[in-house]
């Protein structure tokens, strides 16, 4: 069964809060939260400041994915913030194994993220160093996007790579209740959804979605 990871960045920022209350009380195990930093993508979201203190008031698992330039310089206050897993864009910097390192010697889940025109194969001698790969399947700060359907052969793709390894496969980006099932039928583990969950009948989009990945 696969898990459904709700994305911070789709709730009402006014209602924070009450937000992550009801993602606790909806026995979420894990928390998708971007960090943004308007450079590398042209949004601007959570930094390790807003991260810890929101880590402080739950007992979920933080995912955190690193969307910035040279996140070598800020990996360290990505570790502070208790983060349990934390994802770094392949293209974002030469030193991603360095990065890894980093995030595996701190006791951290690793994972490499990939954006959909970066192929499967690049991180393939970094294999036997991370937890898990994410895949994106729209491109990363543009809003108004939909699902690369593309994406599906890549999840599967990625799936026959790792090859037995104890290797999840995260998927990003556009995903609802028309295309969720097929996301995990094509091998993905953990799927982030944010504006399919976050609207006005929360509870029962969050019970679809789970029901759909079972």
């Amino acid at each position: 069964m696969a898990k459904i990871l709700p994305s911070i960045f789709g709730a009402d920022i006014l209602r924070l809060k009450d937000e992550i209350h009801f993602l606790e009380e909806e026995q979420t195990e894990i928390l998708h939260v971007d960090l943004m930093d308007g450079t590398y993508v042209s949004n601007i979201a959570f930094g390790p400041n807003q991260i810890a203190a929101m880590k402080k008031a739950s007992s979920m698992i933080f995912d955190v994915h690193m969307m910035l330039a040279n996140p070598e310089r800020h990996i360290d206050d990505v570790i502070n913030t208790g983060a349990e897993m934390i994802s770094v864009h392949y293209e974002s910097t030469p030193h991603v194994h360095y990065i890894i390192q980093k995030i595996k010697k701190a006791g951290r889940k690793a994972g490499v993220v990939l954006n959909p025109g970066t192929p499967e194969s690049v991180i393939e001698y970094l294999l036997d160093d991370i937890d898990y790969i994410l895949l994106m399947t729209i491109n990363p700060g543009q809003p108004g996007q939909t699902f690369i359907h593309k994406s599906l052969e890549k999840i599967r793709n990625t799936k026959k790579m790792i090859s037995g390894r104890d290797i999840q496969i995260e998927v990003d980006g556009g995903v609802n209740l028309d295309n969720v099932k097929q996301v995990k039928e094509a091998g993905a583990d953990l799927i982030v959804v944010g504006g399919a969950l976050f609207n006005k009948q929360p509870h029962e989009s969050y019970q679809a979605l789970k029901i759909a990945v079972q």
